[in-house]
Formats: structure tokens, sequence, C-alpha cells
């Protein structure tokens, strides 16, 4: 199962002025294959404080598992998706 993962914050809670923040968000990258899922792709807009994620997982509950340490750090769409 595909998900296109979108990841908006603002200036406050930028992860280039935070080292924990940053690290946290790394971490997404760093551990995704601890929750079976593969990134495929990784994207980023500074300017916009805006990051895309593609990644394959086999639930859900995988991604929602990966991304709770993040959550706070801004709003998440997480969009379930088909490749063709």
């Amino acid at each position: 199962m595909y998900f296109m993962i979108q990841h908006k914050h603002d200036y406050s809670t930028c992860q280039a002025h935070n080292p924990e923040a940053a690290l946290a968000m790394g971490d997404l990258v760093t551990n995704a294959s601890k929750h079976n899922i593969v990134v495929h792709g990784r994207y980023s807009n500074r300017l916009e404080h805006t990051n895309f994620y593609i990644m394959e997982a086999n639930s859900m509950e995988d991604i929602d598992a990966l991304f709770d340490p993040v959550l706070e750090l801004g709003s998440w769409e997480i969009t379930p998706v088909i490749k063709k």
C-alpha cells in the first residue's frame, strides 16, 4: 500500500531552528524499515515549510506507529494511494 504524505508547519515549529525536532524528523526515514516501511521519496520546500514523502507500508497502523513521535511538529496529511 502506498501513501502520499504532506507535512506542513510554520516558523514557530520549524525544525531548522530546533535540533531535537530536526533529529525526530530525520528519524522518520532512518526508522522506517523498523516499521516495515519503504521510503520511495522525500522532498521539501523550505520556503513554504512543507515536506512530502512517498512511502510504502503494509498497513496504516505501521504508518501511525512511525509518525507517532512527530505528530506535534505540524500538520500531516496522510493519503493512501494506488500505483498505476
